[in-house]
């Protein structure tokens, strides 16, 4: 099998796809219904990219790990935590201590998404400010006003909860820096080439899901990631055993560094100790794999119905690990 029949072979149920598998200098490209230069919305592929930015910025000592994120986002800062993750949003106590910027970039603020959306305080963050799929998206300080609004499940620093963190870092890394779109280009896209990755949106610059790319330009940050002394800080798992168990619907025993899943455990053919990245709710995946001196990016328009990786990116992870 080749990486474009593997394609071909799921085109009945994704009629658009990209991929690439780079071992170094040796490139294998496929494409099924679009061309090689075609620009897919990344949804949360997009998380990697702002995790390195905010890394970045705290290497370059204008932001630090344990800095509550209230110095830039006063409007979150006087939080409250429902007093167990199933009370209803008005049993509330104040939180224990500030959200960090560390908080939001291991996605441990206590904004977030369980397997579990019936809880009260995830069903109202839901309803109040998830932002995938949404036309008519509000201006960031419109969102940080509602997010305000909704409890934290639990204090500061406690758990794993998926996504919402990082939508508030990338209006952290925009105040921050005056403009996350900038900072971006000026960062990655201009350096590397990424003549074809921006924000879907120009009203919300959303970190948690909102670029578009390609698969060059992703291939691009991925081998920029590769050899990079920060990959191996984003790539150093940051959860306990039992955050792992609750967690297993997205990281599926696998752990979580800054921005993307790692591998910690060999359950599957194509995981890898060291393993970094992330798969997003558009039908996409990008990975690097030091241990093979590899990249992989999967680009398709056919939307996951769950946080559980669709057929044709097992299919494309196994073909690349060989």
């Amino acid at each position: 099998m080749t990486l474009q029949t593997l394609l071909e072979s799921h085109r009945d149920t994704v009629p658009a796809s990209v991929a690439v598998i780079a071992r170094g200098d040796a490139v294998e490209f496929a494409a099924v219904g679009e061309s090689r230069e075609a620009v897919f919305p990344i949804a949360s592929i997009s998380k990697p990219i702002v995790a390195t930015a905010a890394t970045l910025l705290v290497r370059d000592g204008r932001i630090g790990l344990d800095d509550p994120i209230a110095n830039w986002l006063p409007e979150l800062a006087n939080p409250l935590v429902v007093r167990t993750p199933a009370s209803e949003i008005a049993d509330v106590v104040p939180a224990t201590g500030p959200i960090t910027v560390r908080h939001l970039l291991t996605s441990r603020s206590g904004w977030g998404f369980t397997a579990d959306f019936s809880l009260p305080a995830t069903a109202k963050l839901f309803e109040e400010t998830h932002l995938h799929g949404i036309a008519d998206l509000p201006a960031p300080d419109e969102w940080l006003k509602r997010l305000a609004q909704v409890p934290l499940l639990h204090q500061p620093g406690d758990g794993w909860l998926y996504n919402t963190g990082y939508d508030v870092l990338g209006l952290l890394v925009d105040r921050v820096t005056g403009s996350l779109p900038g900072y971006l280009a000026d960062r990655f896209y201009e350096p590397l080439g990424m003549t074809n990755t921006g924000f879907v949106s120009d009203v919300f610059p959303s970190g948690a899901g909102g670029l578009k790319s390609t698969v060059d330009d992703l291939l691009a940050f991925n081998r920029f990631l590769l050899t990079s002394d920060l990959l191996p800080q984003l790539a150093t798992d940051t959860t306990s055993e039992q955050e792992r168990e609750a967690a297993r619907i997205f990281l599926e025993g696998q752990g979580w560094g800054i921005g993307g899943s790692v591998d910690i455990a060999e359950i599957d053919p194509w995981n890898s100790p060291g393993r970094y990245g992330w798969v997003g709710g558009s039908g996409t995946a990008a990975h690097v794999v030091p241990a093979q001196d590899a990249v992989t990016v999967l680009l398709t328009r056919t939307a996951m119905t769950s946080p559980t990786p669709t057929a044709i990116m097992r299919d494309f992870w196994r073909y690349a690990a060989g």
